[in-house]
């Protein structure tokens, strides 16, 4: 008796391990194909004169503002690419014959170093943006950011994530 609840047991968690293992490739199989390198910081100048127009920053702070955002473009380049090869190699290590779980545990665990170190350098981004704004230019820029990231109930309480990137490639 005891044999086979430990054996029930077992099937559950190898059927539970291959749905989330399951789950996880599908997700990084319905995402477009990223580019092959991140876009020049330049090509981001028309994307921070647009946010800038959007939030009311004047033109003589607009140029000071588009080149924080290309700044930091430059800088989190290396993370991304970096990031999109850990992904790849931990696709790989999980669609291997016989998956070494050590390894993928470990490229997981790079994976979210890498993650990490990319969050750590967009808000390092946001911050240094909210220097060249105005108070109110603040408050519509953050609520741009908010909307983009994060949704609001009706209270304006923080809900779950609106799903982070969005499906037409925008970083």
């Amino acid at each position: 008796m005891k044999r086979d609840v430990l054996k029930i047991a077992l099937v559950v968690s190898l059927v539970f391990n291959a749905a989330v293992i399951g789950a996880f490739a599908y997700g990084f199989a319905r995402r477009p194909a990223p580019p092959e390198d991140c876009p020049a910081p330049e090509q981001f100048a028309s994307h921070g004169r647009r946010i800038a127009r959007h939030i009311g920053v004047p033109r003589e702070r607009t140029m000071r503002f588009v080149r924080v955002m290309a700044d930091s473009s430059r800088e989190t380049a290396g993370i991304r690419s970096a990031l999109r090869s850990a992904r790849g190699e931990l696709i790989v290590l999980i669609e291997a014959g016989e998956p070494d779980e050590g390894a993928i545990m470990a490229k997981v665990d790079e994976v979210s170093r890498l993650q990490g170190d990319l969050e750590k350098r967009v808000v390092a981004r946001l911050l240094d943006a909210r220097t060249v704004l105005t108070h109110e230019e603040r408050a519509r820029f953050m609520h741009l950011i908010r909307h983009r990231c994060i949704s609001e109930d009706s209270a304006g309480r923080f809900t779950q994530p609106v799903g982070g990137r969005k499906e037409r490639g925008v970083r």
